[in-house]
């Protein structure tokens, strides 16, 4: 199983698995509930009241999330590509 199943179930895996990352990421609600929270304490509250700048803060936040959202896909897109099948 592991030399062959496996192998090929990952190929047909991987790329929904990708989709799936990214959304967990973005729409989980611990996510939500802590890190959003978190960021916009900070971010829209400490730093928008010390330089009243509310755009910057907010595509600052944007930004983060964008990275993180980024790293996760090309972490997978990389795993994808090493378990592709390789052409002769």
């Amino acid at each position: 199983m592991r030399l062959v199943i496996l192998p090929q179930a990952l190929r047909v895996i991987v790329p929904p698995l990708i989709s799936e990352y990214l959304s967990l990421t973005k729409n989980t609600s611990l996510g939500i509930a802590v890190s959003y929270l978190d960021l916009k304490g900070t971010l829209g509250g400490i730093t928008l009241n010390q330089t009243g700048r509310e755009l910057e803060c907010m595509l600052l936040m944007m930004l983060i999330y964008l990275s993180i959202s980024l790293i996760i896909s090309g972490i997978m897109n990389l795993y994808n590509r090493s378990v592709q099948l390789k052409a002769r």
